[in-house]
C-alpha cells in the first residue's frame, strides 16, 4: 500500500479547504465540506498542526487527511451536527439552525 503524500501548505478560506502536497498537487474542496471548519471563525481556522499526510485543528478536535480530500469526502454528519450544536452555543447561528439538517447548516433555506 502507497503511503499519501505529505501536506506542505495548507489553504484555508471562507469558500475552500486545499492542501499543497509534497509532489506539487494542489487538492481541494469547497469549504461547506467540512461544517467544522466552515462555521469555525477564521482565526480558529488558522490554527492548525500539519502532521505529514492529515492536518489538525486542535481547537476543534477536527482531523482531516489526504486521503479524504482525495476521495471528496465530507464530514460525517454527526460532527457536521456537533459543528452546528457548537456555533449555536456560541451564538454563530440561531437555535432554528438545529431543526434543520445537519448536513446542509451552510445550504441557504
Amino acid at each position: 500500500m502507497q503511503t499519501p503524500p505529505t501536506i506542505t501548505e495548507v489553504v484555508v478560506s471562507d469558500e475552500l479547504l486545499g492542501f499543497h502536497l509534497e509532489d506539487g498537487r494542489f487538492i481541494s474542496v469547497p469549504m461547506a465540506f467540512y461544517p467544522t471548519l466552515a462555521l469555525a471563525t477564521p482565526e480558529e481556522r488558522g490554527r492548525f498542526e500539519i502532521n505529514g499526510s492529515s492536518v489538525y485543528w486542535p481547537e476543534l478536535d477536527a482531523d482531516i487527511g489526504v486521503e479524504g480530500l482525495l476521495a471528496g469526502a465530507r464530514e460525517h454528519h454527526h460532527y457536521a451536527r456537533q459543528a452546528v450544536e457548537r456555533a449555536v452555543r456560541l451564538g454563530r447561528l440561531p437555535k432554528t439552525a438545529l431543526e434543520k439538517d445537519a448536513a446542509s447548516p451552510l445550504q441557504p433555506a
